[in-house]
């Protein structure tokens, strides 16, 4: 059991790491160490009913219908790896903001492609794609689409997330980023700012409970159509990530250092896009092999 246990809290560490930056996904992670299945298993089965029985003092009950040993020591390792690692994106972002997203760019760009590559494409998938390509630049080109910080928007954003982070190959950081909320969330955890923590924990307890159900519902009933509208999300939105943005200007490296006064550290940032592109494949090889063995 012992054995086991530590085994579930270095899963979960390798899980929240993935979480934390946008273009990996922690459900990705989870089905190359092979959790996947069991930890999707364990989420499907919360019911409100639980809440009841917790109040009524039934915690055994629901400990056990919860697979409660896994599940907690899982999201011990997740909490104190996402923890970590956020730390150090928000010293990164302080420090060297060019880097960090180009090396979210490579990431995600790379993840796309991934993605894109294993869709069974249809006609209808492609119009989904070019509307959810439309829809997620206009949101982030639109400064006024801004959802701002606020508990009605953490809780979506929260739930929005973790409903993300269960599928492979969804990051949930990049839904945050999408809206907006990805540098709110990371300036909380860096300084213990709880209520903000607060509210996108309600929110993924929202999420885990009913979003993510809803999620599993559509995807079994039209996969390939949702896919495609995700996909179309993700391209959309790759300009949130554009590592040379200037007074809310996308601009080349030449324009950001004739702007700004500032280096555009090129080689650097050229280098933290392969950087990131070679973890997704890495990851995407991993997880493509993971699978031929098991079958």
């Amino acid at each position: 059991m012992i054995k086991a246990v530590i085994q579930w809290f270095f899963k979960g560490a390798v899980m929240g790491a993935a979480d934390a930056v946008p273009g990996v996904s922690g459900g990705t992670m989870a089905l190359i160490t092979g959790i996947y299945e069991r930890l999707i298993g364990a989420l499907a089965s919360f019911r409100v009913s639980m809440l009841r029985d917790l109040v009524r003092g039934d915690v055994r009950s629901v400990w056990e219908r919860l697979d409660g040993p896994f599940l907690l020591t899982l999201g011990i390792g997740i909490l104190t790896s996402l923890i970590s690692v956020l730390n150090a994106v928000h010293w990164m972002l302080e420090t060297y903001p060019q880097l960090l997203w180009s090396f979210f760019l490579g990431l995600i760009a790379a993840s796309l492609i991934v993605l894109m590559r294993r869709q069974v494409w249809h006609r209808l998938d492609a119009v989904l794609m070019l509307t959810g390509t439309v829809i997620a630049a206009g949101i982030a080109f639109s400064t006024g689409l801004e959802l701002g910080v606020s508990p009605p928007t953490l809780i979506l954003g929260g739930a929005l997330a973790i409903s993300a982070m269960l599928l492979p190959g969804i990051s949930g950081s990049f839904i945050l980023l999408l809206l907006g909320l990805y540098p709110a969330v990371v300036e909380a955890v860096h300084q213990r700012d709880l209520i903000i923590v607060g509210w996108v924990a309600l929110g993924c307890l929202v999420g885990i409970l009913v979003f993510s159900r809803f999620l599993n519902w559509v995807l079994k009933r039209w996969h390939d159509r949702v896919m495609g509208f995700m996909l179309g999300f993700i391209l959309g939105a790759l300009v949130k990530v554009w590592p040379w943005q200037y007074e809310q200007q996308w601009l080349l490296p030449g324009q950001y250092e004739q702007l700004s006064g500032s280096s555009a550290l090129l080689a650097g940032c050229l280098g933290a896009m392969l950087l990131g592109a070679l973890t997704v494949i890495g990851l995407t090889w991993k997880s493509e092999s993971f699978s031929v063995v098991k079958s």
